[in-house]
């Protein structure tokens, strides 16, 4: 049985998935200003974890830029760092973060690296804590049972997630694309995400959608063929 001395004072799980867009450029900063919101702190410890674009620098330096002037303690997990860490201390730096973004980059390579180093059940434990998930592209579809990859033939495949969300995600959806014929065929949920748009889960229940501007999010479920808009998130104490 797990501890109760780190849990977060609310118990409520979230995740809040990013569709895409430019964090460097300010394109996700109504979505940034909501996910520390979502925290209830002041001054929230935010773990960013950069593994899919192989722990790129500048990445990592606009990350701190824009979640420090948001009032953020940010700290940065690179898994492709020579420098040998400890299991301890990766886990402590999982674990006491209250939010915890994964950014954008090639999923496979997300993966394997969280394999290879063992953390996959530092954050699934963070999550159960009350610590919330979030992340951009492949940061957004970790999260689901499983997410679409296509080849250069456009022949769709699907790759398993870590499963915290059911169904099959889809970051980067334009609204004009009609889901594709393999996935509609599929029984589950399929989500849809739009760059500079994103969406809320708790207790892994999707609760709205939190667009910069007019951007969408949309839902299909089997045997339903025509997807649904997901309906705008309002905060309770709004």
């Amino acid at each position: 049985m797990e501890s109760t001395k780190n849990v977060k004072s609310n118990m409520e799980r979230k995740i809040i998935p990013i569709g895409g867009g430019l964090l460097r450029l300010g394109e996700t900063i109504a979505i940034d200003k909501f996910i520390v919101k979502e925290s209830g702190r002041k001054n929230p410890k935010v773990l960013f974890i950069p593994t899919a674009s192989k722990d790129l620098p500048a990445y990592s330096v606009a990350f701190r830029r824009v979640y420090k002037k948001l009032g953020c303690q940010v700290k940065i997990l690179r898994l492709f760092n020579k420098t040998k860490f400890s299991q301890t201390t990766v886990e402590k730096l999982i674990t006491s973060a209250d939010i915890i973004y994964v950014g954008g980059g090639d999923y496979d390579i997300l993966l394997s690296m969280w394999k290879k180093h063992k953390i996959i059940p530092f954050i699934q434990s963070a999550y159960r804590r009350g610590t919330i998930l979030s992340g951009l592209s492949a940061g957004c579809a970790v999260w689901y049972e499983y997410l679409i990859d296509s080849d250069e033939n456009k022949k769709i495949h699907l790759k398993k997630g870590l499963g915290m969300l059911k169904g099959i995600a889809i970051p980067h959806y334009k609204t004009e694309n009609p889901f594709p014929l393999e996935i509609r065929k599929t029984k589950t949920i399929v989500t849809a995400i739009e760059d500079k748009c994103a969406v809320i889960y708790i207790n892994e229940h999707l609760k709205g959608s939190i667009p910069v501007t007019r951007e969408k999010a949309f839902t299909m479920r089997h045997p339903h063929v025509k997807k649904k808009q997901v309906t705008l998130y309002f905060h309770k104490s709004r």
